[in-house]
């Protein structure tokens, strides 16, 4: 009788596992299936590409990033241009369909005629396997 129980409790265990796996497998595929039709688009407003800022007290950073489903991750980067000094670096995750970014930045500390990149990195999956990108250049 009590061999009998020991199988019982392995064939419980083994089926519970199992059960587990498969549960598991089909929310992950369920998750991915959810954004196959999700399209983001990225645009950078301002500042505009090979634009001149003329206040460097006062660069306006404006980002829309829409998707048709839900937003993921999020990364805004802006540089100089030549030596790639980093002057922001925003991330951020969030799943509403429509991110507004906005700040101002003061670029005073950078001689007249410094370039400045600006990108923008939006993941259309949970896995950013697929991204959506913009990027502008601008001087002061």
């Amino acid at each position: 009788m009590a061999l009998q129980n020991f199988k019982f409790y392995y064939l419980f265990i083994f089926v519970a596992l199992a059960m587990c796996a498969v549960a598991c497998d089909d929310d992950a595929d369920d998750h991915d299936d959810d954004h196959d039709d999700n399209m983001v688009t990225v645009t950078i407003q301002s500042p505009t590409d090979g634009g001149t800022i003329a206040d460097c007290a006062d660069v306006h950073i404006h980002v829309d990033v829409i998707a048709s489903v839900e937003n993921h991750e999020v990364e805004i980067v802006m540089y100089e241009r030549d030596t790639e000094v980093e002057i922001l670096d925003i991330d951020m995750h969030e799943h509403d369909a429509e991110i507004l970014f906005e700040q101002d930045v003061d670029l005073c500390s950078f001689p007249t005629g410094t370039c400045f990149v600006l990108k923008v990195l939006a993941c259309v999956d949970h896995d950013c396997e697929e991204t959506s990108t913009a990027t502008t250049e601008f001087c002061l």
